[in-house]
Protein backbone atom coordinates (compact mmCIF):
# COMPACT_ATOMS: atom_id res chain seq x y z
CA UNK A 1 0.00 0.00 0.00
CA UNK A 2 2.65 2.38 0.76
CA UNK A 3 4.54 1.72 -2.35
CA UNK A 4 1.48 2.33 -4.44
CA UNK A 5 0.78 5.56 -2.65
CA UNK A 6 4.31 6.28 -3.32
CA UNK A 7 4.44 5.00 -7.27
CA UNK A 8 0.97 7.86 -6.82
CA UNK A 9 2.71 10.18 -5.32
CA UNK A 10 5.29 10.55 -7.70
CA UNK A 11 3.52 10.98 -10.47
CA UNK A 12 1.54 13.65 -9.63
CA UNK A 13 5.11 15.72 -8.63
CA UNK A 14 5.69 15.00 -12.57
CA UNK A 15 2.27 16.34 -13.37
CA UNK A 16 3.29 19.02 -11.57
CA UNK A 17 6.54 20.32 -12.93
CA UNK A 18 5.11 21.07 -16.85
CA UNK A 19 2.58 23.53 -14.86
CA UNK A 20 5.57 25.29 -13.13
CA UNK A 21 7.26 25.43 -16.65
CA UNK A 22 4.34 26.74 -17.77
CA UNK A 23 3.95 29.60 -15.10
CA UNK A 24 7.79 30.33 -16.20
CA UNK A 25 7.44 30.50 -19.90
CA UNK A 26 6.86 34.26 -20.79
CA UNK A 27 7.79 35.61 -17.83
CA UNK A 28 7.64 39.62 -18.06
CA UNK A 29 10.12 41.80 -16.41
CA UNK A 30 8.63 43.63 -13.50
CA UNK A 31 10.71 46.56 -13.42
CA UNK A 32 9.67 47.74 -16.89
CA UNK A 33 6.18 47.34 -15.99
CA UNK A 34 6.49 49.46 -12.73
CA UNK A 35 8.01 52.20 -14.89
CA UNK A 36 5.50 52.17 -17.14
CA UNK A 37 2.91 52.06 -14.53
CA UNK A 38 4.95 55.13 -12.55
CA UNK A 39 5.30 57.01 -15.73
CA UNK A 40 1.27 56.92 -16.73
CA UNK A 41 0.88 57.77 -13.06
CA UNK A 42 2.91 60.96 -12.77
CA UNK A 43 1.52 61.95 -16.45
CA UNK A 44 -2.90 61.27 -14.44
CA UNK A 45 -3.15 57.92 -17.61
CA UNK A 46 -4.69 56.41 -14.40
CA UNK A 47 -5.76 53.80 -16.65
CA UNK A 48 -2.58 52.19 -17.78
CA UNK A 49 -0.80 53.38 -14.68
CA UNK A 50 -3.44 50.79 -12.75
CA UNK A 51 -3.35 48.10 -15.18
CA UNK A 52 0.77 48.33 -15.54
CA UNK A 53 1.31 48.31 -11.93
CA UNK A 54 -1.21 45.58 -11.00
CA UNK A 55 0.84 43.29 -13.60
CA UNK A 56 4.01 44.44 -11.72
CA UNK A 57 2.31 43.66 -8.32
CA UNK A 58 2.01 39.80 -9.91
CA UNK A 59 5.15 38.77 -10.69
CA UNK A 60 6.84 40.81 -7.51
CA UNK A 61 3.97 41.10 -4.69
CA UNK A 62 6.98 41.97 -2.07
CA UNK A 63 7.80 44.86 -3.92
CA UNK A 64 7.05 47.96 -1.13
CA UNK A 65 7.17 50.34 -4.66
CA UNK A 66 5.13 48.39 -6.71
CA UNK A 67 2.25 48.25 -3.92
CA UNK A 68 2.96 51.55 -3.04
CA UNK A 69 2.28 52.99 -6.43
CA UNK A 70 -0.36 50.83 -7.20
CA UNK A 71 -2.06 52.34 -3.85
CA UNK A 72 -1.71 55.92 -4.69
CA UNK A 73 -3.15 55.07 -8.14
CA UNK A 74 -6.62 53.39 -7.16
CA UNK A 75 -6.53 56.18 -4.52
CA UNK A 76 -6.60 58.54 -7.31
CA UNK A 77 -9.31 56.48 -9.12
CA UNK A 78 -11.39 56.88 -6.44
CA UNK A 79 -11.23 60.25 -5.60
CA UNK A 80 -12.08 60.84 -9.91
CA UNK A 81 -14.96 59.08 -9.21
CA UNK A 82 -16.37 60.51 -5.94
CA UNK A 83 -16.02 57.75 -3.90
CA UNK A 84 -14.10 57.16 -0.34
CA UNK A 85 -10.75 56.27 -0.85
CA UNK A 86 -9.72 52.84 -0.35
CA UNK A 87 -7.25 53.65 2.15
CA UNK A 88 -3.12 53.38 2.51
CA UNK A 89 -1.82 50.24 0.68
CA UNK A 90 -0.86 47.84 3.24
CA UNK A 91 3.15 46.50 3.83
CA UNK A 92 3.48 43.51 1.56
CA UNK A 93 3.59 40.38 3.46
CA UNK A 94 7.20 38.18 3.62
CA UNK A 95 5.44 35.53 2.40
CA UNK A 96 3.43 37.08 -0.44
CA UNK A 97 4.51 34.85 -3.56
CA UNK A 98 4.05 35.18 -7.55
CA UNK A 99 1.80 32.31 -9.34
CA UNK A 100 5.42 31.09 -10.95
CA UNK A 101 6.84 30.74 -7.13
CA UNK A 102 3.49 29.26 -6.12
CA UNK A 103 3.66 26.56 -8.62
CA UNK A 104 6.98 26.05 -7.77
CA UNK A 105 6.24 25.61 -3.91
CA UNK A 106 3.53 23.25 -4.68
CA UNK A 107 5.91 20.96 -6.80
CA UNK A 108 8.78 21.30 -4.08
CA UNK A 109 6.48 20.51 -1.15
CA UNK A 110 4.62 17.37 -3.35
CA UNK A 111 8.30 16.56 -3.89
CA UNK A 112 9.46 16.44 -0.71
CA UNK A 113 6.15 14.80 0.65
CA UNK A 114 6.96 11.91 -2.14
CA UNK A 115 10.60 11.57 -1.23
CA UNK A 116 9.53 10.84 2.42
CA UNK A 117 6.65 8.15 1.34
CA UNK A 118 9.17 6.29 -0.53
CA UNK A 119 11.55 6.41 2.44
CA UNK A 120 9.52 5.21 4.57
CA UNK A 121 8.40 2.06 1.84
CA UNK A 122 12.70 1.59 2.12
CA UNK A 123 12.20 2.03 6.31
CA UNK A 124 8.83 -0.03 6.75
CA UNK A 125 9.33 0.26 10.68
CA UNK A 126 8.96 3.66 10.84
CA UNK A 127 5.33 5.14 11.50
CA UNK A 128 6.42 8.82 11.40
CA UNK A 129 7.81 9.00 7.78
CA UNK A 130 4.23 8.09 6.56
CA UNK A 131 2.22 10.41 8.33
CA UNK A 132 4.90 13.57 7.41
CA UNK A 133 5.31 12.85 3.69
CA UNK A 134 0.81 12.09 3.61
CA UNK A 135 1.14 15.55 5.04
CA UNK A 136 3.49 17.42 3.04
CA UNK A 137 2.35 16.02 0.20
CA UNK A 138 -0.97 16.85 0.44
CA UNK A 139 0.06 20.26 1.51
CA UNK A 140 1.62 20.43 -2.21
CA UNK A 141 -1.26 19.55 -3.89
CA UNK A 142 -4.15 21.64 -2.14
CA UNK A 143 -1.82 24.23 -3.18
CA UNK A 144 -1.72 23.04 -6.73
CA UNK A 145 -5.36 22.89 -7.04
CA UNK A 146 -5.76 25.75 -5.50
CA UNK A 147 -3.71 27.53 -8.21
CA UNK A 148 -5.29 25.62 -10.39
CA UNK A 149 -8.70 26.75 -9.79
CA UNK A 150 -7.29 30.44 -10.06
CA UNK A 151 -5.80 29.74 -13.46
CA UNK A 152 -9.28 28.33 -14.83
CA UNK A 153 -10.75 31.45 -13.38
CA UNK A 154 -8.72 34.08 -14.77
CA UNK A 155 -9.04 31.85 -18.24
CA UNK A 156 -12.77 32.45 -18.05
CA UNK A 157 -12.88 36.15 -16.87
CA UNK A 158 -8.91 37.28 -16.86
CA UNK A 159 -9.04 40.61 -15.19
CA UNK A 160 -8.93 43.89 -16.80
CA UNK A 161 -8.87 47.33 -16.18
CA UNK A 162 -11.03 50.58 -17.69
CA UNK A 163 -8.16 52.20 -19.68
CA UNK A 164 -10.84 54.61 -21.97
CA UNK A 165 -11.49 57.98 -19.56
CA UNK A 166 -15.35 56.87 -19.97
CA UNK A 167 -16.30 53.36 -20.85
CA UNK A 168 -20.03 52.94 -21.59
CA UNK A 169 -20.95 49.34 -20.52
CA UNK A 170 -24.48 48.67 -21.92
CA UNK A 171 -27.14 45.81 -22.54
CA UNK A 172 -25.85 43.43 -25.90
CA UNK A 173 -28.49 44.43 -28.92
CA UNK A 174 -30.93 41.68 -28.65
CA UNK A 175 -31.64 42.25 -25.01
CA UNK A 176 -33.92 44.68 -23.38
CA UNK A 177 -32.65 48.21 -23.47
CA UNK A 178 -30.94 49.84 -19.91
CA UNK A 179 -29.70 52.70 -18.55
CA UNK A 180 -26.01 51.58 -19.33
CA UNK A 181 -23.03 51.85 -16.54
CA UNK A 182 -20.31 54.45 -16.93
CA UNK A 183 -17.06 53.09 -15.83
CA UNK A 184 -13.99 55.65 -15.31
CA UNK A 185 -10.38 54.58 -16.49
CA UNK A 186 -8.97 52.70 -13.89
CA UNK A 187 -11.54 50.67 -12.43
CA UNK A 188 -10.85 47.01 -12.36
CA UNK A 189 -13.27 44.27 -13.44
CA UNK A 190 -13.24 41.03 -15.10
CA UNK A 191 -14.35 40.46 -18.29
CA UNK A 192 -16.18 37.54 -19.82
CA UNK A 193 -16.78 36.25 -23.76
CA UNK A 194 -16.35 38.66 -26.77
CA UNK A 195 -18.47 39.22 -29.50
CA UNK A 196 -16.91 40.97 -32.38
CA UNK A 197 -15.33 43.91 -31.18
CA UNK A 198 -17.75 43.98 -27.98
CA UNK A 199 -16.80 42.01 -24.59
CA UNK A 200 -18.72 41.03 -21.44
CA UNK A 201 -17.97 42.82 -18.34
CA UNK A 202 -18.18 41.29 -14.46
CA UNK A 203 -18.23 43.24 -11.51
CA UNK A 204 -18.27 41.15 -8.44
CA UNK A 205 -18.84 37.90 -10.22
CA UNK A 206 -22.33 39.65 -12.38
CA UNK A 207 -22.54 41.01 -15.51
CA UNK A 208 -22.93 44.24 -16.23
CA UNK A 209 -23.28 44.67 -19.39
CA UNK A 210 -21.07 44.64 -23.06
CA UNK A 211 -18.02 47.31 -23.38
CA UNK A 212 -15.73 48.01 -26.48
CA UNK A 213 -12.82 45.85 -26.26
CA UNK A 214 -10.63 48.96 -26.93
CA UNK A 215 -11.75 50.60 -24.13
CA UNK A 216 -10.01 47.75 -21.40
CA UNK A 217 -7.02 46.28 -21.12
CA UNK A 218 -6.37 42.65 -19.81
CA UNK A 219 -4.12 42.50 -16.98
CA UNK A 220 -1.97 39.59 -18.21
CA UNK A 221 -1.68 41.66 -21.79
CA UNK A 222 -0.23 45.17 -20.10
CA UNK A 223 3.71 44.02 -20.88
CA UNK A 224 2.40 44.09 -24.76
CA UNK A 225 1.66 48.12 -24.14
CA UNK A 226 5.12 49.00 -22.37
CA UNK A 227 6.37 50.40 -25.76
CA UNK A 228 3.75 52.37 -27.16
CA UNK A 229 1.95 53.22 -23.59
CA UNK A 230 3.18 56.96 -24.21
CA UNK A 231 1.47 57.75 -27.16
CA UNK A 232 -1.60 57.24 -25.31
Amino acid sequence: MRRRTAILALWLVAALGPAAARAEHGRVDAAALYNAGAGALARGDLGPAVAFLLAADRIDPRARDIRTNLAIARARVDESEGSSPRGASSPPAALALSPVESWGASAALAAVGALLLWVSVLRPGSRFLPLLGSAVFAAGLLLGFALALGAREEARHPEAVVVAPVLDVAPAPEERPLSPYLLAAGEEVRLGPSRGDLVEVRVGGNSIGWARRSGLWRVTDAARYTGNSGSR
